[in-house]
């Protein structure tokens, strides 16, 4: 079983703004904490991203590609040092600033993805992946799918011809997967985190039981024997690579493929709560309630946000 893809399979988009912009120094643009993955690609010129009270700002040159996987409030900025404005009021100083004819600074062309989730708990990549990752130009333009689907995902943004809100969803779902395995990939600690856990084929075993059957009334025991441990020593170990203890991993677990399955499939409740492990509708409603804070049934109506590509001025690109 593919865990990693299977993961990546379920971070759908609920909600993404696709902002292409070209600032101007002085220039600093503050990304809210609401957003809860940003993917930044660097078109021309250069900027510096910086984390409050985090490290040192980080500089970022033409070609570069950074994502935010965390709900990380984060600045975009000409200098390390420029005062932030709220992202829409700094977008919208930059539009102003171009039509009066303020461009005699130095330059930056930035494309941003801002994503949104459609419902509010933890997400799967939530923990999976550090506060940012950087992709360096030499980096993105070595791995050749990276590289492509950049340019592509560039050109789409900036044509928008007809069929592009499709081709930038699915281009957008791509890069998020390519970003992810490029940074496990090029890591040297081979127990990084949850990604770690990918890599140690015991946890490895108990975690593709876990997906491959998540309707399987899986104890504790059952998992430690698929990985070959000890049943103390497994819970140990799954729970430092991991983050959580197995059954509440598989029980978040559970919860994301049933809001999937919600969305995506025309299932009665009785069956998607069946597909999830769980013997009655209403036992399932209330496991949903706990991790999403709404019901089955509000989160299968409730309506998705529609894709947006910002260019100049807010453009809708479907409703």
């Amino acid at each position: 079983m593919d865990v990693l893809a299977d993961v990546l399979r379920l971070a759908s988009l609920g909600n993404a703004v696709i902002t292409q912009s070209e600032m101007t120094a002085p220039w600093a643009l503050l990304v809210p904490s609401e957003i809860r993955v940003a993917i930044h690609l660097i078109r021309s010129g250069g900027c510096w991203l910086r984390i409050p009270d985090g490290p040192q700002p980080l500089r970022l040159v033409e070609g570069d590609i950074v994502l935010i996987p965390s709900a990380l409030a984060h600045v975009l900025a000409d200098a390390p040092d420029t005062p932030p404005l709220p992202l829409e009021e700094g977008l919208a100083l930059a539009r102003q600033r171009a039509q009066d004819g303020e461009l005699s600074g130095e330059r930056a062309g930035l494309l941003c993805v801002e994503i949104t989730f459609d419902h509010a708990a933890r997400h799967p990549l939530a923990g999976m992946l550090p506060d940012v990752i950087h992709v360096p130009a030499h980096e993105a333009r070595q791995g050749e799918a990276l590289g492509s689907l950049t340019r592509i995902l560039l050109e789409e943004a900036g044509c928008q011809r007809a069929g592009s809100e499709i081709v930038i969803a699915r281009l957008i779902d791509a890069l998020l997967v390519l970003i992810v395995r490029h940074w496990l990939e090029t890591q040297h600690a081979p127990n990084a985190g949850w990604l770690g856990a990918l890599q140690d084929p015991k946890i490895l075993r108990a975690l593709s039981a876990m997906h491959h059957d998540p309707r399987h009334p899986w104890s504790v025991a059952e998992l430690a024997a698929r990985a070959g441990m000890s049943r103390a020593a497994f819970a140990r170990r799954f729970s430092l690579l991991v983050g959580q203890t197995p059954l509440g991993y598989l029980a978040q677990w559970r919860m994301n493929v049933a809001a999937k399955l919600l969305r995506s499939t025309g299932l009665s409740m009785e069956n998607v709560a069946l597909s999830v492990g769980y013997d009655s509708a209403p036992a399932f409603g209330n496991a949903f309630r706990r991790q999403f804070s709404i019901s089955p049934g509000r989160y299968r109506t409730r309506s998705v946000p529609a894709l947006w590509v910002r260019s100049g001025k807010p453009a809708i690109v479907s409703e």
